[in-house]
């Protein structure tokens, strides 16, 4: 069961706050852990490892959850279904991932790393990542088409987002409780490239975000 609160990135837009349920299954070559889906080559504890898979990529404005009613005309920014392959060399991973989906038709390449570092009975696991992101992505992001324009009556301008990059920083710490039951708290900060502070629905280029979990492992 996990819990999240994330500031929001957009004009307009309240914190936002999620408690879901969340599944995982990890077998020697196939893994599901939201919102991945994958097979890896190798045994997971080679030291590296080709793993492919679907992800679900979650959108990044409904705009029902703005307060500015000309936010609230634009398009609903679907999620995306992803087709990605990674190959991970001990703590580096990288990874390419594809729409498949048809919603944005764009791409990502990330390449990121964590180390877990045993402090007492916690294991804090700093990580840092960065993702490149192509125009099509971002636009579908951040972009503003002539229509939706139109029907805001040209408060908001039409506006195309270029490719946009971003690093996020992150560290979660897990105690287990017992054998079978673990906490897990975290903390992440997303900077994207100051470029889509020209989009006109952004209102931030930063994010954080706070997370805590309680994990049933069998």
């Amino acid at each position: 069961l996990i819990a999240t609160k994330s500031q929001p990135l957009y004009k307009d837009t309240d914190a936002q706050s999620t408690v879901l349920p969340n599944i995982s299954y990890e077998a020697e070559h196939f893994y599901l852990r939201f919102p991945e889906i994958g097979y890896r080559i190798l045994p997971k504890q080679s030291v590296h490892n080709i793993s492919v898979g679907l992800s679900y990529e979650s959108a990044g404005l409904d705009p029902d959850d703005s307060n500015d009613t000309n936010i609230q005309l634009l398009d609903d920014r679907d999620a995306s279904i992803m087709a990605f392959a990674s190959y991970r060399l001990g703590p580096i991973t990288t990874k390419i991932a594809q729409d498949v989906s048809g919603t944005h038709d764009g791409y990502y390449a990330q390449i990121s790393t964590g180390y877990p570092i045993q402090m007492a009975a916690w294991r804090v696991i700093p990580s840092i990542a960065y993702r490149y992101m192509d125009d099509k992505m971002s636009n579908h992001l951040f972009g503003v088409s002539q229509t939706e324009s139109n029907r805001t009556g040209g408060a908001i301008d039409a506006y195309k987002s270029d490719t946009v990059s971003f690093i996020r920083y992150g560290v979660r710490g897990i105690y287990p409780v017992s054998q079978h039951i673990n906490l897990m708290v975290g903390l992440s900060h997303t900077h994207y490239a100051d470029k889509i502070l020209k989009s006109p629905i952004v209102e931030d280029n930063t994010v954080s975000s706070l997370f805590a979990a309680v994990t049933l492992r069998f």
